[in-house]
């Protein structure tokens, strides 16, 4: 009799189970179901049940309010068992745009929660069966109807009983639905425009790290495709909505929610019910930024400021001592110690132009950034050598450069200003470019100090970004500037004299050296073809150089070798130009000498989510053949025997982000992370969130992060 107690009992409780699902029902496009957070109820109780849509790939169904066209799913209740049922909770939508129309719903899976209140009067034993129809329409390039009959049956017992599986989902949904502010919001109308002003804490603190934030009005005040312009304040925000053709342009109140995305985290939610007033304290005080309306810019206060600018004069300090600018600053150097024997005043002029120099350079590059920040690009310092013909032009520069050095030939101040030109009273054109070779050549060296600072200032207001590159460019031109003007160090100099000219004949092979590096970067951007296509060119022009200097060049030998140096300098830029070289570096196991084998292979965020969904720890090198510090940490860090054996032991794959050459999906990723350059380092453990490492490598620190 127990046996059979105990198998009754069974077979009872896996009724009832079953009792409380609801039978799925394919309608077509999606397979709707509706679920409870209960595997049985008691008398009286209160719960969640929810509406579950699993909509074919490529369909799409409607939000409460659908935006331009749609129409959202609904429940007709035919039969409760006398429970009472709430509306439903809507989880946050996204934006379908479609043309010309913007629309507001769900894909893959929408699960739409309500509350039920089940009747005193029901006694253990009974069941609650709730039974009725759906409909909703559902749309891909056309849209349909749909509908299903769906039941729900759940039994009751003494004591309800959770469903964990209903009940995760239905928490999920709950999760990012849109919860009440604490603060307030009103609204102006200013034109066409609606401003939608919000005070509230929560908000201001969800803004801080969002990827997109977006106001999804309950009704139809406002037209739904147009952008949504946000400006975030000390106390929260300012959206510009653009008001309806249909609606009267007066103050009016609005209801919707604010959405509020993430890269790797729920979507957050927010119930707006504005009044007609005025704009709220503190949610206006950043200037007005025009952004794209996925688009959130916090605007910086005013100690953070300071903090960028600090560091962006230490960082500037620190690219002096970088190796890509130490070959022009020897040369500045020696032209200082010339300058000083000329006097106070030559001296100082000639560290004014520097300065000028330095500056005029930083400014061109930071217009250059907001034009391509206007359009839509993510760029940091090092973009202008993501240019070929850049990197190809200040190559054939330093070539030419150190040829001047050595005496090969002599035009007076001409060739960016260094020779003999910074060797003699007219020397100020040649600080002055000289200055601007050395931010050019430097600015991609984006100093450890530098690199949250600058991902973090790229994104805030036009004039916050020059005055950092102003500030990072006084970093770099304040050692010069200092000597120019203080008497004392500049007495300190050696006097002009036959040494100068062996100082300046050494000084040609830091810039062969330079030269030698950026025919590097460019071979890795054009292919091994195109570099040796170049050192041809710089064969020829070497001899062109050498026949206009001969002591006995009449003019048709002088105009030959002018002809030959047009065409040996120009010919190079048409007949490299055209695509860069591709580089096909699919995932594979490499050897190193050693004998250890480490798997390696190129970034992508789609490999690096498959890889994550397998469990696998990842180490990705956001690099750039251009990037001096990125070639260090290769050959003290990356590449060495420890880092490798940590790599193969733990089973890390090494995945590379070459960004040599641009590349949208590396910008946007380093746009992520707040960084406007490379290096960057992350390491994504087998569990847990993304690490991210300082710029400066050593092997030890590698070889521990991945063996924690």
């Amino acid at each position: 009799m127990r046996v059979f107690l105990i198998i009754l009992a069974l077979f009872t409780s896996l009724g009832l189970a079953q009792m409380a699902k609801a039978a799925p029902v394919d309608a077509g496009n999606a397979v709707v179901d509706v679920i409870s957070e209960r595997e049985s109820i008691a008398p009286g109780d209160r719960f969640l049940a929810a509406l579950k849509l699993d909509i074919d790939e490529g369909w799409h169904v409607y939000w409460r309010n659908a935006g331009d066209a749609g129409i959202a799913p609904s429940i007709n209740w035919e039969f409760t068992s006398g429970a009472t049922t709430g509306e439903f909770i809507w989880p946050a939508p996204h934006t379908i745009p479609l043309e010309t129309l913007m629309n507001y719903g769900y894909e893959d899976q929408l699960i739409l929660p309500f509350e039920v209140i089940a009747p005193d009067n029901l006694e253990v034993g009974d069941s609650l069966i709730m039974a009725g129809k759906t409909e909703y329409q559902i749309c891909l390039d056309v849209c349909i109807w749909e509908n299903a009959d769906i039941e729900l049956t759940i039994p009751v017992t003494e004591m309800p009983e959770p469903n964990v599986d209903n009940g995760s989902l239905i928490a999920g949904a709950i999760e990012t639905s849109a919860v009440e502010i604490s603060g307030s919001a009103s609204t102006v109308v200013d034109g066409d425009v609606l401003r939608l002003s919000v005070a509230d804490d929560a908000l201001r603190s969800a803004l801080e790290d969002a990827k997109k934030a977006r106001f999804y009005p309950y009704e139809h005040e406002i037209e739904h495709f147009p952008e949504q312009p946000i400006r975030v304040g000390e106390n929260g925000a300012v959206f510009d909505l653009t008001l309806s053709s249909l609606t009267e342009k007066k103050p009016m109140p609005i209801a919707g929610i604010i959405a509020v995305e993430y890269k790797n985290a729920p979507t957050k939610a927010f119930k707006i019910e504005a009044v007609a007033g005025d704009v709220l304290a503190g949610t206006d005080s950043a200037p007005a930024l025009m952004q794209k309306a996925e688009e959130v810019v916090v605007q910086a206060g005013f100690g953070q400021i300071l903090t960028w600018l600090a560091l962006a004069f230490l960082g500037g300090l620190i690219l002096n001592l970088m190796p890509c600018v130490l070959p022009v600053l020897t040369i500045k150097a020696n032209g200082l110690a010339h300058a000083a024997q000329q006097g106070e005043g030559h001296l100082k002029s000639h560290g004014l132009a520097y300065l000028a120099g330095v500056l005029v350079c930083f400014i061109g590059i930071g217009i250059a950034l907001l034009i391509l920040r206007a359009a839509g690009e993510q760029a940091g310092l090092g973009f202008q050598l993501q240019y070929p013909p850049m990197v190809l032009g200040l190559s054939l520069l330093m070539y030419i450069v150190g040829l001047n050095l050595l005496g090969v030939f002599e035009i007076g101040s001409s060739v960016m200003g260094v020779g003999s030109g910074l060797a003699n009273k007219t020397g100020m054109a040649g600080a002055f470019f000289t200055g601007l070779l050395a931010a050019v050549v430097g600015a991609p060296c984006v100093g450890p100090l530098l690199a949250a600072s600058l991902g973090a200032v790229v994104s805030q207001p036009a004039w916050i970004v020059m005055l950092f590159l102003l500030v990072m460019g006084a970093g770099l031109a304040a050692p010069f500037v200092l000597l120019s003007f203080i008497p004392g160090l500049a007495k300190s100099m050696p006097k002009p004299g036959g040494w100068m000219d062996l100082v300046k004949q050494v000084l040609a092979f830091p810039m062969f050296l330079t030269a030698i590096w950026l025919l590097w970067v460019f071979a890795g951007q054009k292919g091994v073809d195109a570099a040796i296509l170049v050192l041809t060119a710089a064969v020829v022009i070497g001899f062109a150089l050498w026949m206009f200097a001969r002591p006995n060049a009449n003019g048709t030998v002088k105009g030959i070798a002018g002809a030959l140096l047009l065409v040996s300098f120009v010919a190079p830029f048409f007949m490299t130009s055209g695509s860069a070289a591709a580089y096909e570096s699919a995932t594979s196991t490499v050897t190193t000498k050693s004998g250890i084998e480490v798997k390696t292979g190129d970034w992508s965020p789609d490999y690096v989510e498959e890889l994550r969904a397998a469990g696998t720890p990842i180490f990705v090198d956001f690099t750039a053949r251009w990037c001096v510090t990125c070639q260090v940490n290769k050959r003290t860090a990356l590449n060495t025997d420890k880092v490798r054996s940590a790599f193969a032991e733990h089973g890390v794959v090494f995945l590379t982000a070459d960004w040599t050459n641009r590349n949208k999906l590396i910008a946007d990723e380093l746009a992520r992370h707040k960084r406007a350059g490379v290096p960057l380092y992350l390491y994504y453990p087998p569990v847990g969130d993304v690490e991210i490492l300082p710029q400066i490598l050593s092997a030890g620190l590698v070889a521990k992060t991945v063996s924690r």
